[in-house]
């Protein structure tokens, strides 16, 4: 359920369209700011997946705007979310919409470091802020400058 006294903002990360260049498949990205409740898997949650799903730290959220899920086959990679200094991308996003508290629950797998060599991965520039005109979302100046320079990879 998503009560928004709990959320907090946090910077998330949406990639472009992919496309082939010189045989690598890359897209640019934009930040934006979000305002979602954020937390760790509880006990029951991490004892229901696979043996080997359960070692990698994973979260759960809330909120009100629904986050790209990455699609192999679609070449999209899912949003990424920046929490206590890692990242973590979407893996599932789910509309709840069976009572007056309508709202999209999500799941969160943390991208390991050492797999850091993306330059989509580097941490974002200031802290997350919503403005009245722009309610679920801005880029941020670092972004924008890459989507203008048409950056990204």
């Amino acid at each position: 359920m998503n009560i928004r006294l709990f959320n907090k903002l946090y910077w998330l990360r949406r990639a472009g369209v992919q496309k082939l260049v010189k045989g690598y498949l890359v897209s640019g990205f934009e930040d934006m700011a979000v305002s979602l409740h954020v937390h760790p898997l509880s006990t029951n949650q991490i004892m229901a997946l696979p043996e080997g799903e359960r070692k990698m730290k994973r979260l759960e959220g809330h909120g009100e705007i629904e986050l790209h899920v990455g699609d192999e086959a679609e070449n999209r990679k899912g949003d990424l979310l920046y929490y206590q200094g890692d990242w973590y991308e979407c893996l599932s996003c789910q509309l709840y919409n069976h009572t007056m508290l309508s709202h999209y629950n999500y799941q969160f797998v943390l991208i390991p470091k050492d797999a850091s060599g993306a330059t989509d991965l580097e941490p974002p520039v200031g802290e997350p802020t919503l403005t009245p005109a722009e309610p679920k979302g801005r880029k941020s100046k670092k972004a924008a400058a890459k989507g203008r320079a048409g950056g990204g990879a």
